[in-house]
């Protein structure tokens, strides 16, 4: 309660509700499906908006890049830490995914434009830190990891602790001899006076 009988505020739950959605996701150790998901949401954003100019033949290639899409957005809907089949096909669409927009991009390259060049560029780009996110994944799943807290940081946790374990026994000396000090002084200056 604070002066006026009013109950302060928690400010745990205020600053909690003022972060953003994502931030407030329980976060599981070894998982990056959440990086994997949002790639490809943007890829597939960046996929149907900039199809009418890096298409060589809209009419042709539209369909291709709406069903895509469409696949895109349902495996991230999909992608969860515990099921091993979706991140197995993360990995798989994000690598496909990158190595046909960066062999289109390359390949084409002579011929198209700037822009063309530059949005099949960033597809591939995309797709490729998708790829990375969904390897490191797969390598937690496949060793068995997802959900385990990592060994590393508990070493580096606990080695800390006992430092500061030791530091707090090391003031609390210091004020002790600190405290024995003034007391042999005030004793000193009784005897003296």
């Amino acid at each position: 309660m604070d002066d006026n009988g009013d109950y302060a505020p928690d400010y745990r739950t205020s600053a909690s509700e003022t972060e953003p959605w994502m931030y407030r996701m329980p976060k599981v150790p070894h998982y990056y499906g959440d990086a994997v998901r949002q790639a490809f949401v943007g890829a597939a954003a960046l996929m149907l908006l900039g199809a009418p100019f890096y298409a060589n033949d809209l009419q042709i290639e539209l369909p291709f890049e709406i069903i895509g899409a469409v696949v895109l957005v349902a495996v991230a809907a999909l992608t969860n830490p515990r099921t091993r089949g979706v991140i197995l096909s993360d990995t798989l669409i994000s690598g496909v995914g990158f190595v046909t927009f960066e062999l289109w991009a390359l390949t084409q390259y002579p011929s198209s434009s700037a822009l063309q060049f530059g949005l099949r560029q960033a597809l591939a780009l995309v797709f490729m830190f998708a790829f990375y996110f969904s390897m490191k994944t797969l390598r937690s799943m496949a060793q068995n990891q997802i959900g385990e807290p990592d060994a590393a940081l508990d070493f580096h946790k606990d080695e800390h602790s006992q430092e500061s374990d030791s530091e707090h026994e090391q003031e609390a000396a210091a004020e002790q001899r600190k405290m024995w000090k003034e007391q042999k002084h005030h004793q000193r200056w009784e005897y003296d006076g």
